[in-house]
């Protein structure tokens, strides 16, 4: 078996149609939207060598090894400006939402940008965006880029569909004040990190899904500066006072009851990580949810 068929604890098949697979999994190595440390880039490929070393079972030893896994690759973004990439990115999501559960591996967050775009174009009615994040991502702005990782939901409110009352933000302990500026007068479903520490995870959870209720159909978007810094370091903007990664999986768990169409998994950073604990935390994020999802 080649090293590429070993990838993702030996689940892909590459000669599954989209039409057939339970999970397709897409790289997006892309980091020049970053307002600090850059590395992100070599996350897709790093995930996917750590996953050629762990069993085909999830944490409570259920067995993963019937799910129709396909892993297409990467998008590489060489010799392509941003917004060409993002249209590259974008026309591939639109390929994937509604005909199978894609999971993206990112790459800084603002390759959500094009995710969101091909979904809210793909979907009718009220897309529901869950943001799992230490930051907000609600700047017009950051560092002269309107297409930067910061500015994420800024994007994504001017795609149809997608309003403030649908978006839920998860974990959030940093602010902007241009993000403050913005929310001024509005309504944003904010559950800071210390309100989900108060309140608990089923709690939240529960909430997340009731404030979802309307939504036939749910994103799901995973920064891994949700964790903290000590559960990952390898992250470009760690934030303290995060969660474990034990908080992570219960709360995916709950989360996986939701109507969800995709979801990515982004800024974990290699070349700033230790031991590679960041990347075997997103990994494991993945694998976990195809349990929850899928047995």
């Amino acid at each position: 078996m080649s090293e590429n068929n070993v990838i993702w604890n030996g689940l892909h098949n590459p000669d599954l149609k989209l039409e057939e697979a339970d999970a397709v999994v897409l790289g997006l190595p892309f980091d020049g939207a970053t307002s600090f440390r850059k590395g992100a880039a070599q996350a897709p490929g790093r995930i996917r060598s750590i996953s050629t070393h762990i069993p085909p079972t999830t944490e409570e030893g259920r067995l993963l090894t019937k799910l129709r896994v396909r892993d297409l690759g990467d998008i590489e973004p060489a010799g392509l400006t941003q917004e060409q990439y993002f249209e590259q990115v974008s026309a591939a999501a639109e390929r994937l939402f509604g005909r199978t559960m894609p999971f993206f591996i990112g790459g800084d967050h603002s390759v959500t940008i094009p995710l969101l775009q091909a979904a809210a174009a793909v979907f009718q009615g009220p897309l529901g965006i869950i943001h799992l994040d230490a930051h907000l991502d609600l700047c017009e702005e950051l560092g002269g880029n309107r297409l930067s990782h910061g500015c994420t939901h800024r994007r994504s409110l001017e795609c149809p569909g997608i309003e403030l009352e649908h978006l839920f933000f998860v974990g959030i302990r940093s602010f902007e004040v241009q993000e403050l500026q913005f929310l001024q007068g509005r309504h944003a479903n904010i559950v800071t990190a210390r309100t989900l520490y108060e309140q608990g995870i089923s709690a939240v959870a529960a909430q997340i899904c009731a404030g979802l209720s309307r939504c036939r159909h749910v994103y799901l978007s995973l920064d891994i500066d949700f964790l903290d810094p000590a559960m990952a370091p390898g992250t470009g903007t760690p934030k303290p006072g995060g969660f474990s990664s034990r908080d992570l999986f219960e709360l995916l768990r709950h989360l996986a009851r939701l109507p969800l169409i995709g979801m990515d998994v982004v800024e974990v950073s290699p070349p700033l990580d230790q031991n590679d604990i960041t990347s075997f935390a997103a990994q494991r994020a993945v694998t976990e949810m195809w349990g929850y999802l899928f047995l």
